[in-house]
């Protein structure tokens, strides 16, 4: 079937440039009506050298320019997303069948960005001196590479890209290719803001198309964003690249423990939220509830009460403001994954509490129920359902009789982003703290709590243990070392004065 629609066009050196002789074509279909086609755009590998001739020659300059001309472009930016938001979150909406709740949370944290990142930037780029005379200051490393899949798109795609760019690099990014819609405006912002030609490339397509750009071995930094085993593939494409900053990102097995002394009820419901927000296809989704044994019963039966409860996209406007609606999954081969997990974990698990299942819609649109599954501890560790990250709403409940079995099941696992702690006691959570290798503690509240200042990072499965979010900064800069202390960096001239003062002052001593 050939397709009546516009190709967005990929933004390079300043320009919507047409691709006119696609090899490939990518189309976002709606999930929750696969047979609406949304946006369609075309990759060739004819663009690969433009991208990386006009960044190499952009960033020369760009680095050369002050960092609040720098600044001053993002501020550019920020005031058309700003302006264009309510196109920008019904963009959101639409590309991923997404809840109105959904998008205004990611909205939120793009606001909190806005705010806190010229500030961030002028502080970690600020030139430093010691009593002694050095000074430093961070450099940029030349050409960096982005790519964002479908969590949270927009808020991590400028998490990353806005602070690359503050430090003097060029940047460029390669949206989801479900996310064509929001990508393009995004593209829209970049123009407007007036960057120099060069700076910003804009790309779209799938794996592959990033795989291709890699492949090139001409960036400084690399950050993919993906599923285990394309994070492993970008391992390989990069193996013999010693002098590339790789950060990958990966989906975690995130976890929440509810404790004896927990406010039940505030648990199931922060579980739940993190659990099915976004249909469980978060990087910080949760994964797993370890549950103290001498409140599993009430848990238990309260929980699958919940989330039985829970309205889905498939029968509920999605677009309710106060009411999370759970969306669909964002493909058909997430949609498949889901379902072969759950076969997987009904022969693994010890009881389904409920069977995730696909839900019949008008539109035969991706969504499914969430699952619950019951498992013993021990069995956690050998389980391909308990120890994999699948993306999808999905809740394996563990009763347990101490923290330290949690504690030892998620070192074990190396792949938790996340470990929410509800618990009246903050006493428990710091020594939680102290024994767990989990690089993110909740208190009370869900695993996708965000904060962009703060640092986040994936390990083992989900990730290199590379810092992301606005810290990425740290990942394009190099530091520069100037010595100004006298003798060391005093210049010939004043090494011969000072010389001819001390002669002079010798021969009067005489």
């Amino acid at each position: 079937m050939s397709l009546n629609l516009n190709l967005i066009p990929p933004y390079i050196n300043g320009h919507f440039h047409p691709t006119n002789k696609s090899e490939r074509i990518f189309t976002v279909n709606n999930p929750a009506n696969p047979s609406d086609i949304l946006a369609t755009a075309g990759w060739s590998k004819e663009l690969v050298d433009p991208v990386l001739q006009g960044m190499r020659t952009a960033q020369k300059k760009f680095r050369m320019t002050s960092l609040e001309d720098r600044l001053g472009y993002i501020k550019k930016l920020i005031g058309f997303l700003k302006e264009n938001a309510e196109e920008i979150k019904s963009n959101m909406m639409l590309e991923l069948a997404r809840s109105r709740v959904a998008v205004e949370e990611e909205w939120g944290l793009c606001e909190k960005l806005f705010f806190s990142l010229p500030e961030f930037c002028k502080q970690a780029l600020s030139v430093k001196r010691d009593e002694e005379g050095w000074e430093w200051q961070y450099a940029p490393l030349g050409l960096v590479l982005v790519s964002s899949n479908i969590a949270l798109p927009v808020y991590t795609l400028l998490c990353s890209v806005l602070p690359s760019l503050a430090a003097g690099n060029a940047v460029c990014m390669r949206p989801s290719s479900h996310c064509l819609l929001s990508g393009s405006l995004l593209a829209s912002g970049f123009h407007q803001a007036s960057f120099p030609p060069g700076v910003v490339q804009i790309v779209y397509g799938d794996f592959e198309v990033f795989r291709r750009l890699v492949l090139t071995h001409q960036f400084d930094t690399i950050l993919y964003t993906g599923g285990e085993e394309s994070l492993e593939q970008i391992r390989r494409d990069t193996s013999t690249q010693q002098n590339a900053r790789l950060v990958l990102c990966g989906g975690g097995k995130n976890a929440a423990y509810v404790t004896e002394s927990a406010n039940i009820n505030a648990a199931i419901s922060n579980i739940i939220y993190g659990a099915c927000l976004d249909a469980g296809q978060r990087l910080e989704s949760t994964n797993l509830a370890f549950i103290d044994d001498k409140i599993f019963s009430e848990f238990q039966d309260k929980f699958v009460t919940a989330i039985k409860a829970m309205p889905i996209g498939a029968r509920e406007d999605l677009s309710k403001p106060d009411v999370h609606v759970m969306e669909p999954l964002c493909s058909s081969n997430s949609w498949e994954r889901f379902l072969r997990f759950q076969g997987i974990a009904a022969r693994e698990s010890d009881e389904t509490l409920r069977w995730g299942k696909p839900i019949d819609n008008p539109g035969n649109g991706y969504f499914v129920s969430p699952g619950v599954h019951l498992m013993k501890p021990e069995k956690v560790l050998k389980s391909i359902y308990a120890s994999n990250a699948f993306f999808g709403p999905d809740i394996c409940l563990i009763p347990i009789q101490n923290r330290e079995d949690m504690i030892s099941i998620l070192d074990d696992l190396g792949a938790t982003r996340c470990l929410g702690v509800h618990s009246q006691f903050v006493e428990e959570v710091h020594e939680i703290r102290k024994r767990s290798g989990v690089p993110s503690i909740l208190w009370n509240t869900s695993t996708i709590e965000l904060n962009p200042l703060l640092p986040s990072i994936g390990r083992g499965k989900a990730g290199n243990s590379y810092i992301t979010g606005v810290r990425f900064l740290l990942s394009t800069v190099y530091p520069q070392v100037l010595n100004l202390s006298i003798p060391f960096a005093a210049a010939e001239s004043d090494i011969k004065k000072i010389k001819k003062t001390q002669n002079k002052s010798n021969s009067n001593n005489i």
